[in-house]
């Protein structure tokens, strides 16, 4: 089967968390701070981070700021940061990347800016206006790409990259409905590639954003590249309906959007998200909330399905 990957030290607290994914956060922290010149100091690992993790940095003068790094292939942190800039001229609310480099032992780390706020506990009216008014900002962002998530959602749905069908099967209780429901989104949708000339977050859901006032930020976009903005929207229904975090107005307005949208490319993206949310709860032991949502995860990807036929 063929196998392809996704798109691509100052003064430290005792109480805080100092190892994460093999990397000593004291080594990562002394690199940024020799390179920069600066004095930042680790006050606490941030909420969420099942894979690197994000920590609070702060300085003397009481400013602060986030630092995440990638332990593996560096260069998709690295060539994250001239795309950021681009989105955010534009007007995509994401925070700042003050900096950035590469980290002992091949990694990289990325200091940004720190956003006081918090994910808003539910995905109703006023944040489905809000992340709508964002995915429209990523319409047409990258008219010259080609491949990115596009390809991913395609490989995975089609060909099945990184055998994602059996490991849900086996890994999720409800595995198998779930594939049987991308299986037949991939029958029912011809299999044309997808576009990529959108900007795509990779991991648009309710607890990657953060609400402050007047305004709804972007977070953890480390893994953002070209594809079809559908791709996020089904990101945002799956995970949001599968954990029960949506109003129904709210569902109605987003898939109401999607509407507009190319209809058989949220298909087929339903289709990959929802292999890989599936696929996540296994990997990270989390079976019994998996479980939880499959039924949740199973409207969604009907009504995907549904939509592309309309």
């Amino acid at each position: 089967m063929t196998k392809r990957c996704q798109p691509a030290g100052g003064g430290v607290k005792r109480h805080v968390r100092v190892e994460n994914a093999g990397v000593d956060v004291r080594v990562v922290l002394s690199a940024v701070n020799n390179e920069i010149g600066d004095r930042w100091q680790l006050e606490r690992r941030l909420a969420g981070g099942l894979n690197e993790g994000a920590y609070l940095l702060s300085r003397p003068d009481g400013s602060r700021a986030v630092l995440k790094w990638r332990a593996s292939e560096p260069e998709r942190l690295l060539g994250a940061r001239e795309r950021v800039e681009a989105a955010r001229a534009r007007g995509w609310p994401a925070p700042a990347w003050l900096a950035a480099g590469r980290a002992p032992a091949g990694g990289a780390w990325v200091v940004q800016e720190f956003i006081d706020g918090r994910p808003p506990p539910q995905l109703n009216d006023l944040v489905a206006e809000q992340m709508i008014e964002i995915l429209d900002l990523q319409a047409s962002m990258f008219p010259a790409a080609a491949g990115g998530w596009g390809q991913w959602a395609w490989g995975v749905v089609f060909e099945d990259w990184h055998d994602l069908r059996d490991r849900v099967r086996s890994g999720v209780p409800g595995g198998r409905q779930v594939v049987a429901a991308v299986d037949a989104i991939a029958r029912a949708c011809s299999p044309e590639p997808l576009s990529s000339r959108d900007l795509v977050h990779g991991n648009f859901n309710l607890a990657n954003t953060i609400a402050t006032p007047g305004r709804l930020w972007v977070v953890d976009v480390e893994a953002l590249g070209a594809g079809p903005r559908a791709y996020d929207l089904a990101e945002v229904l799956l995970v949001a309906v599968g954990e029960g975090q949506v109003t129904e107005s709210a569902a109605a307005r987003l898939w109401g959007y999607g509407a507009g949208l190319d209809r058989r490319e949220l298909a087929i993206c339903a289709g990959s998200v929802g292999l890989t949310m599936a696929d996540a709860f296994a990997r990270h032991d989390r079976t019994d909330e998996g479980a939880a949502a499959v039924p949740g995860m199973m409207r969604a990807l009907e009504q995907a399905l549904a939509l592309a036929g309309a």
